[in-house]
């Protein structure tokens, strides 16, 4: 990997990467106004846009942590809770359960938060790829990534994935300073290493798909410890050890935490072996990816072409990009394997292929002369900036007044301890949950034994737990005819949606 100040001979393939001028003006003023514009327009959108029901589950995750809940030991939960643990002190400026106002402005909160991990995530795109090539390359990784529709759509949310991207490229800055710090020492400096795997430690317990970052990188840093040579290969596998300790970290700490609190054997069963069950299949994510982002992903296997090249044909090899490139493939491979990748499942790929795309844009840039390259790279940049305006543009119409209205319903007819059964409209967000799955999609309805679901309907009908509200969506429905029939049975309703108690019958009086 080049650096600005790299000035040995390349061949005239590299020149998009070779060091050029220092300081551009109007293209890159140009570049950072693009960046800041697709960041600041997400901002109406944060109390508008319609809520995935993803936000309300991680929201009432967050919660029962703040009301001094146990994941997973005492509702459930399959995702790893680093982010819940972030989320919750927050709470402490929100009554959340006493007022609707109160819960809907901690929501449009929790969208901010993620509007500013997304901004970090870009400074760190960007340094990712100024190391390694140059700050030309840094800003294009930074407008890509902002201006993916996927990263749009999915980085405005309340989600874990939000911080587990950051910490994800904060990550692999971390590694690649450890590969280029390792060039001018004698022995690498662990301390790059240890930080890199810390911080994919850390983008793991916030989601356990982050799992598959593994087997890539660690590739990756394995070709880069048997290409030293004997002379460094003891030097090099035990950064690549400190790496690993590193990732190792954060989880074992987590998981004795929630030992200690009774709850770590539930929180490897949930997170890990239950997801491992994943029944339902579907591509339709990764066809609406290809869709929206397939001129990045061209100039990603230019960039990719254009890096390998310049690898086999240096005197002196820098594994960064290799790096880089096992890891996206281990990503890929994973992708390909999960009977559904979800959109936020492409965060990070992408943001490796936002890195080789700005190599690849740079090489076409810095191909032509040196007087046209500053328009040149703002001409190339415009047609790219269609799918993000797009994405912007649609995502404007898509309103969450409907969501918002039935929140407010639960609360003006709930008290805060009533408990409320809901499917996956997440209309039971910060209210006491009735059961242990406190929501109840097709996909965990799937993984779920028969046992387990009769278990669900068993508690009800013996009256051990009788909600206050149950929204009878598509979801809960799809128990079975003996859960509706138990709720047709017990409950009454206005709407068809919303069910109360039935009344109890008045007492005969005695003539």
């Amino acid at each position: 990997m080049q650096t600005e100040h790299d000035t040995r001979a390349a061949p005239a393939i590299l020149g998009s990467l070779s060091p050029g001028r220092t300081s551009w003006h109007l293209d890159y003023a140009f570049l950072l106004a693009v960046v800041v514009g697709l960041l600041l327009a997400r901002i109406p959108l944060i109390p508008t846009r319609f809520f995935d029901p993803d936000e309300f589950e991680h929201s009432h995750a967050a919660w029962c942590v703040f009301k001094g809940l146990v994941p997973y030991k005492d509702f459930f939960e399959h995702h790893t809770p680093w982010y819940y643990f972030l989320l919750a002190p927050f709470f402490r400026w929100f009554v959340v359960d006493q007022s609707f106002e109160s819960a809907r402005h901690f929501l449009i909160f929790g969208r901010g938060l993620s509007l500013a991990l997304t901004t970090l995530s870009a400074v760190l795109a960007f340094l990712v790829g100024r190391q390694g090539a140059n700050r030309k390359v840094g800003i294009l990784t930074a407008l890509f990534l902002v201006g993916q529709p996927v990263v749009i759509q999915k980085t405005l949310e309340i989600r874990p994935d939000v911080p587990a991207l950051a910490f994800f490229i904060g990550g692999l800055w971390f590694l690649l300073r450890g590969l280029l710090a390792e060039e001018s020492a004698a022995t690498p400096r662990l301390r790059w290493f240890l930080g890199g795997g810390l911080c994919i430690g850390c983008a793991i317990m916030c989601t356990q798909k982050m799992l598959f970052v593994l087997p890539g990188a660690l590739a990756g840093l394995g070709i880069w410890a048997v290409a030293g040579g004997q002379r460094r290969l003891l030097a090099r596998t035990l950064a690549g050890l400190v790496a690993l300790v590193g990732i190792v970290v954060p989880g074992a700490l987590t998981w004795t935490g929630l030992a200690i609190c009774g709850g770590g054997s539930q929180f490897i069963r949930n997170n890990f072996l239950l997801n491992a069950k994943w029944k339902i299949h579907s591509d339709e994510h990764l066809t609406v990816t290809l869709k929206t982002s397939w001129p990045i992903l061209i100039l990603c296997l230019l960039g990719i072409t254009v890096s390998l090249h310049r690898f086999y044909h240096s005197k002196q090899r820098r594994f960064g990009d290799i790096l880089l490139l096992c890891t996206l493939g281990g990503l890929v491979a994973g992708i390909l394997v999960i009977p559904a990748a979800y959109k936020q499942y492409y965060l990070m790929p992408l943001a490796i292929a936002c890195v080789f795309a700005a190599q690849g844009l740079a090489f076409v840039v810095d191909s032509a002369r040196q007087s046209v390259r500053g328009w040149l790279l703002i001409c190339a940049t415009l047609p790219l900036l269609v799918w993000p305006v797009a994405e912007l543009g649609s995502s404007y119409t898509e309103r969450n007044q409907q969501q918002t209205a039935r929140l407010q319903y639960v609360f003006e007819h709930t008290q805060p301890t009533d408990t409320v059964l809901d499917g996956w409209l997440g209309t039971g967000v910060f209210r006491p949950h009735a059961l242990y799955y406190f929501f109840m999609h097709r996909e965990l309805l799937a993984m779920l034994s028969e046992s387990q679901r009769a278990a669900y309907v068993d508690l009800l009908e013996s009256g051990r737990v009788r909600p206050s509200l149950i929204t009878l969506d598509e979801e809960l429905i799809a128990l079975g005819s003996r859960f509706v029939r138990f709720v047709l049975r017990n409950y009454v309703t206005d709407d068809g949606l919303f069910y109360f108690p039935r009344p109890a019958p008045a007492s005969t009086m005695p003539q």
